[in-house]
């Protein structure tokens, strides 16, 4: 039997379900496997489309309204996709697909022929992995570590409870290395309610790290992954 909420990992991502909806939706994914799976496949598309090129993105003139039936035909295409290939590939065809679509839908109310010949960087992101919710579990997250020539690509999506209020926390994010050393790879703010994307990088190669930390500004850690 299919989860009555497999049709929310690909609104949930993108950050486009209600707040209500989403406290829902997260308080599902602890128990739920199979929207958790979900989720990871997706988490690494909106860093894979904030690559698109501004110039693109912000072209004048009229654009098409993406139809109402693209996320959950995408999201479709992601799921046979994750039956046929591992979940790396997938996330991989599911970020050409929408790039593509969004690539094509500042082309078509462009004057501009040169355009045409443009396209968005291809990406490899490594599958993201659900980290270990600390302490009181108002925060949930997704990392991924990808492989380079340089050392590791770290792709975060940490995602917050809602207060009372609005209010902002600095979180800082730390990787020990299988030798002992700890290195703070890098901080950002993020508000309450709200669900936020980085990129960070280290020169540490992926075998070289044995885990990954979350922590406020006040060193409670908050997330831990044990690579």
């Amino acid at each position: 039997m299919n989860c009555e909420f497999t049709h929310l990992d690909g609104a949930y991502v993108i950050s486009s379900l209600a707040p209500s909806e989403q406290a829902v939706f997260e308080q599902h994914l602890s128990g739920c496997a199979e929207c958790s799976r979900a989720v990871a496949d997706l988490t690494g598309l909106p860093g894979l489309l904030a690559r698109v090129p501004v110039e693109i993105v912000e072209q004048s003139g009229e654009r098409e309204t993406a139809p109402a039936t693209l996320l959950p035909a995408l999201v479709s295409r992601v799921r046979r996709s994750r039956r046929r290939r591992d979940a790396a590939t997938a996330i991989l065809c599911a970020a050409c697909v929408i790039a593509a679509v969004a690539i094509t839908g500042a082309v078509v109310a462009s004057d501009d022929p040169s355009l045409s010949a443009r396209s968005a960087p291809s990406v490899t992101t490594a599958p993201a992995i659900r980290m270990g919710s600390v302490g009181s579990g108002r925060v949930t997250g997704w990392v991924s570590l990808t492989g380079k020539e340089w050392g590791t690509r770290i792709d975060l999506t940490c995602t917050y409870a809602s207060a009372d209020e609005d209010t902002w926390t600095s979180y800082a994010i730390f990787i020990r290395s299988r030798d002992g050393r700890v290195e703070q790879v890098g901080t950002w703010r993020a508000e309450s309610g709200k669900r936020t994307t980085v990129t960070l990088a280290t020169s540490a190669a992926p075998d070289d790290i044995g885990s990954v930390e979350v922590r406020a500004a006040d060193g409670t850690l908050v997330l831990q992954l044990a690579a």
